[in-house]
């Protein structure tokens, strides 16, 4: 897992050969409508807003084909991170790449203009709050391993 502000995205380039294609999509897509977009190479993005969530609610998820790239463009929310190999398999939807766990996980203030990497290993809840709700805007950029 990397958290990092997007100013600093040119470290992260070399981490993938489409990393680079990635970040450049989050330049665009403030301005974009909610939606699903195709990129090259067999990325794709999605642009969402929407009410956080209660952390304690959700299950971590990790994703086997994809990397996962989330950027916050406005509002904010708490993400929480655990390692799969620290945590209990809880269900699966491998028709959609996800893959649920329950454990322990370390929460963190995602604000705007921050982002976060998400490795296959990483578990996972994004789009979540710990005492009341906020609105975010924020994109997911996904990455085939």
């Amino acid at each position: 897992m990397i958290i990092d502000r997007i100013e600093e995205q040119e470290r992260y380039y070399a981490l993938h050969r489409d990393m680079e294609l990635a970040f450049a999509f989050l330049a665009e897509a403030p301005d974009l409508e909610p939606g699903r977009y195709e990129l090259e190479n067999g990325l794709f993005a999605t642009v969402s807003e929407g009410d956080t969530r209660q952390l304690d609610t959700v299950n971590l998820e990790a994703h086997k084909a994809y990397i996962d790239l989330q950027y916050c463009i406005a509002g904010g929310e708490r993400m929480a991170w655990a390692h799969i190999q620290e945590l209990n398999p809880h269900s699966e939807d491998p028709e959609h790449d996800c893959y649920f766990y329950t454990g322990k996980s370390t929460a963190m203030s995602i604000r705007p203009g921050m982002f976060y990497i998400m490795f296959p290993s990483d578990g996972h809840k994004a789009a979540c709050h710990q005492e009341f709700p906020k609105h975010y805007r924020k994109v997911v950029v996904k990455i085939p391993v």
